[in-house]
């Protein structure tokens, strides 16, 4: 992807004054970063965000057979009322719990002495475990807790070639291999997580190991304050037909 393609404009439905940016990577991926004034998104806001990145994963889902997933970062869910939602569509969502991963950050592991001795007068305490949660049996149910959440910081829509099953499979052992600590080596899945940050480590053939088959990689990235779009497929077709103008 050329990063040097600007996007003059956005739709008109798009409700915050912020334009995307272009963020280099080595083919064939592409990424697409959308700032967006806070995470979670203010309510007024959510619909118009929302709506025309379907439209981007409506076309691109129309190219390809790529199975659509949702996950959920538990991070955030406290924030907004979030894990109510969470809750009141347990049912019909069928939540699957396992543990993201960041592969440019320490690998999960157990608190220790010094994380106590070390930690400077107010500071946060170093958040050692992230829970994530496959949302939906179904692509219908997968979408439908999507479109539910988007807005509250904590959503990840993956398209991948095959199942999600076979994407944790083949993502299971790049992501296993950076923990050392015995309690964590024993999870049912483990899953990717990714910001701007993993980006600046990117080296060739990384993004491979740590997303396997998924072509997109969509994900509200709250310590960005920004949407993150990683994609194998041409983002500028399902661009303009979400209404942004290139070029």
């Amino acid at each position: 992807m050329d990063s040097n393609i600007p996007i003059r404009h956005v739709p008109p439905e798009w409700p915050v004054p912020l334009e995307p940016m272009w963020i280099d990577l080595p083919h064939p991926w592409c990424c697409l970063f959308i700032p967006l004034p806070s995470l979670p998104l203010k309510q007024h806001q959510r619909s118009g965000v929302r709506d025309t990145v379907e439209k981007i994963v409506g076309y691109l889902r129309g190219c390809a057979p790529l199975h659509l997933t949702t996950w959920l970062l538990m991070d955030s869910l406290h924030k907004d009322g979030a894990v109510r939602e969470l809750s009141r569509n347990g049912r019909h969502w069928m939540p699957d719990f396992g543990l993201g991963i960041w592969p440019d950050r320490e690998p999960p592991r157990m608190y220790e002495d010094r994380d106590f001795l070390d930690l400077e007068y107010g500071a946060k305490f170093p958040q050692m475990v992230h829970s994530v949660v496959k949302a939906g049996m179904t692509e219908d149910a997968a979408l439908h807790a999507w479109r539910t959440m988007f807005g509250t910081g904590s959503t990840i829509l993956t398209l991948a070639d095959g199942s999600s099953d076979n994407m944790l499979e083949a993502v299971r052992e790049p992501l296993l291999a950076a923990i050392q600590d015995e309690s964590f080596r024993s999870f049912p899945w483990y899953f990717p997580l990714l910001g701007r940050n993993s980006l600046g480590h990117e080296k060739e053939g990384l993004l491979d190991c740590w997303l396997g088959p998924a072509c997109v990689y969509i994900r509200e990235s709250e310590e960005d304050s920004g949407l993150l779009a990683i994609s194998r497929m041409d983002l500028k077709p399902a661009l303009l037909a979400a209404g942004f103008e290139i070029g």
